[in-house]
């Protein structure tokens, strides 16, 4: 018999972040586009651009503080790939590749296919605020195309930005951990196991909070 138990995973900062950061990306490629394809209200757009660009620096200083400080799966360690999750990470494309019909995977903090994506996607997001910052009153650089190289990686930003959110919704559908509410809250769902009715524990897919409290440094 298998029951589920809240548990802390997203600290406030963290939260606070991931959604500065993740509201911001969105309202730059919307106004991005705007700016670029509809004239009208392009004023309107640029000033809103700029505002948004203010608070995704603000998340992204956020976050790279909390890289260096943070003791759980905020920090750097998080974002450096495990040979311990491989097979985590092998399971999880199976789990996109049949929208949900392979099993998914658990973890305890980030999902462990995406923590490579992640640190590129801060890499990314930095020199997206770099360009974006300098890129007026500087657009040579070093014999680059400040503007060029700007819109290029809003690109790259907005495919991983959507395939992001597809594949987020899907795993709260598919999954039992809440993964979207816990970005809200903070806390996911873990299933664990409780002793059958002879006090024998049954072979279960459910995760032990204990181990995962012992590794999560490690593992998530």
């Amino acid at each position: 018999m298998n029951d589920f138990q809240r548990v802390m995973v997203w600290s406030q900062w963290m939260r606070l972040a991931h959604w500065s950061i993740a509201l911001s990306v969105l309202t730059l490629i919307a106004t991005g586009w705007l700016v670029e394809s509809a004239p009208s209200v392009a004023a309107g757009a640029s000033d809103l651009h700029g505002y948004a660009a203010s608070v995704l620096m603000a998340g992204l200083a956020l976050r790279i503080w909390l890289l260096f400080t943070d003791k759980g799966v905020g920090g750097w360690e998080a974002l450096v790939p495990a040979r311990a999750n491989l097979p985590a990470m092998k399971q999880m494309l199976m789990f996109y590749f049949t929208l949900g019909k392979a099993p998914l995977p658990a973890w305890y903090g980030h999902n462990p296919l995406w923590v490579p994506i992640y640190a590129l996607l801060y890499l990314f997001l930095l020199v997206m605020a770099l360009t974006g910052l300098f890129m007026q009153d500087h657009p040579l650089f070093a014999g680059l195309y400040l503007p060029s190289i700007h819109v290029a990686f809003a690109k790259i930003i907005t495919v991983l930005a959507v395939f992001h959110l597809l594949t987020v919704v899907l795993q709260d559908i598919k999954g039992k951990r809440a993964d979207v509410s816990a970005m809200l809250n903070g806390y996911k769902l873990f299933e664990t196991e409780k002793p059958g009715p002879f006090g024998f524990m049954k072979q279960s897919p459910g995760v032990s909070i204990d181990s995962i409290g012992r590794d999560r440094k490690k593992d998530s």
